[in-house]
């Protein structure tokens, strides 16, 4: 069961950080190409969609199979007195930055989404003197989603320095 656990943990994590990569990289980029605000809100509402959709899903695995995991995998030793070993602060700052995740999607959807979306109904509606809010609105998001893109980047790396039980379970 703990493999299981281990590969769905792993797949929910490629899940979570592989759209990220391809709304940054490849999505987004593209959007820009469509000159038609309707289409263009269109495409970006159903991808924009099913990427949260697909993001909750990673994340609820993600946070059901690390319980799992930390109470079936990690020695008992070490979840007692996880500060004495290398694990403890790799450990903490993997969490922190899981909760930094989420913040941050929540903040992402409160700032920027709900803004994108009436300033793209106004222009959809004629009202093209709101097209240069709406374009600085989009740039932020978009640098916004790099910081998401980043912190998610790293969480996967303290994610496999935890599994590597050589170093992750060195008293400190």
């Amino acid at each position: 069961m703990q493999t299981t656990s281990l590969i769905i943990h792993v797949m929910a994590a490629a899940i979570l950080f592989g759209p990220q990569v391809l709304m940054f990289y490849a999505v987004t980029p593209a959007t820009w190409m469509l000159s038609n605000e309707e289409v263009r809100r269109s495409v970006i509402k159903v991808v924009a969609g099913r990427f949260g959709q697909l993001t909750m899903v990673a994340l609820v695995v993600l946070l059901a199979t690390g319980v799992y995991q930390y109470y079936s995998v990690v020695p008992e030793h070490i979840r007692e007195d996880p500060q004495g070993y290398r694990f403890g602060p790799i450990f903490a700052t993997k969490m922190g930055a899981f909760t930094t995740i989420i913040v941050l999607i929540v903040l992402h959807v409160s700032l920027f989404a709900r803004k994108i979306a009436r300033l793209s109904d106004a222009v959809i509606a004629g009202d093209e003197g709101q097209r240069p809010a709406l374009e600085t609105a989009r740039s932020q998001s978009f640098l916004f989603s790099l910081i998401l893109l980043i912190v998610t980047m790293g969480t996967l790396a303290l994610g496999v320095a935890l599994g590597d039980e050589s170093f992750s379970y060195v008293q400190r």
